[in-house]
């Protein structure tokens, strides 16, 4: 069943905090894990350990349009079709859910398909630049890809839990990083690794193609984001201005400019032109979580929880005086299903590993809520005490 709560019923819109330039909105009651603007910067999704995703009016009212509760644990990813007309989202309970996105109605989502291809908790989601596609990566080691219009999943094994997730434009390469190391491979569609990239001296948080497939952008928990030329595989730039682990970067949708947060409270903007850094904005007592560059250049939301608070949570929005962008969306783009014309062999084995020739791909409702009560979590574990009725 997916419980729906419509702003006029649950507005749990608080700004705490507001400048001219900086407004707080707790909507949250435990950590924000992700964050994001929709295409039209209409929107700003956000979502987290409370196991809800809000989806708030990016406007002068700011009013909460819908709150998601379709999950079991915390939600640890959000992307956007780049049409704007989808949404999928992954986290602990190892479902990828793919909801229709409409800005223009008075419920903005509803859930579409749930697709049960990952057999542990997700920590990533992509959205395919061509809008066929998605991906999940999850906390076994393992990336998925999926073919919307065939229902086929495709998958690339990794050493260990994957912490962090990019494809290129033309979508013919992935690069992964994992637990636990400071290295990021290529891969190539088959799942070949075809180079990798070495120079941090911690985990990688996070990684960004640009969108002339040239430049690899990458965040780590040894402070420092890195941009890599794709073809040499050598680091052009590393920005040192974080004093404390990069949790998060983002780049707006024409690789202009790149925000990034860490656990010291900083947001950092910077002109990925010139490479230089234009603007630090610094939340003192607070760890940001997440950031999000709005898609017309105007704001930056940043997920940010005071320290040794967890109730409530919320993020930061600010003004980044930048001229507006206008914001041109490709046209709708609607999944032509294909059927499949070879036949399975006799010891043909589902991806999932089903023995069925059928597609391997569960499409389900969620399971119903159970009462439960988390104990204890971390980044790798969580431990609830469940109620089933």
């Amino acid at each position: 069943m997916r419980y729906t709560i419509i702003a006029f019923l649950l507005l749990s819109v608080g700004s705490i905090a507001q400048t001219d330039s900086i407004s707080y909105f707790d909507n949250h009651t435990n950590d924000i894990r992700t964050i994001t603007y929709s295409p039209d910067a209409k929107f700003i999704v956000s979502a987290g350990w409370d196991e809800t995703i809000v989806i708030q009016r990016n406007d002068s009212a700011s009013e909460v349009a819908q709150v998601l509760m379709d999950y079991r644990g915390a939600v640890n990813s959000i992307a956007f079709s780049r049409d704007g007309t989808y949404m999928i989202a992954g986290g602990q309970d190892g479902e990828l859910k793919k909801y229709a996105f409409y800005s223009d109605y008075f419920e903005v989502a509803y859930l579409d398909t749930t697709l049960s291809i990952n057999n542990a908790a997700i920590s990533k989601v992509l959205y395919g630049p061509g809008m066929r596609s998605v991906y999940s990566a999850d906390k076994r080691g393992k990336f998925m890809a999926y073919d919307l219009a065939k229902d086929k999943a495709t998958p690339i094994n990794t050493s260990a839990g994957v912490t962090a997730a990019a494809i290129s434009m033309d979508q013919m390469s992935i690069f992964l990083a994992s637990e636990g190391s400071s290295v990021i491979s290529q891969y190539d569609i088959f799942g070949k690794v075809k180079k990798t990239f070495t120079g941090h001296t911690n985990d990688i948080t996070d990684l960004i193609t640009t969108v002339d497939r040239s430049y690899l952008i990458s965040s780590s928990k040894d402070k420092t984001i890195r941009i890599w030329n794709i073809a040499t595989g050598k680091e052009e730039i590393m920005f040192e201005d974080h004093t404390w682990a990069i949790t998060d970067i983002d780049m707006d949708p024409f690789g202009t400019y790149l925000v990034s947060g860490g656990l010291d409270g900083l947001v950092h903007l910077y002109d990925l032109k010139t490479r230089k850094l234009i603007r630090t904005q610094e939340f003192s007592g607070y760890k940001v979580n997440a950031v999000a560059i709005s898609p017309d250049y105007t704001s930056i939301v940043a997920a940010a929880q005071k320290t040794g608070v967890s109730n409530p949570a919320g993020f930061f929005k600010i003004k980044t005086y930048i001229p507006a962008r206008k914001i041109i969306l490709p046209p709708p783009y609607t999944v032509q299903k294909k059927k499949e014309t070879k036949k399975p062999t006799k010891n043909s084995t589902a991806v999932t590993g089903s023995k069925s020739t059928k597609s391997p791909v569960k499409q389900t409702t969620p399971a119903a809520k159970t009462n439960s009560k988390v104990i204890q979590k971390t980044e790798q574990v969580e431990i609830r005490i469940e109620d089933k009725q």
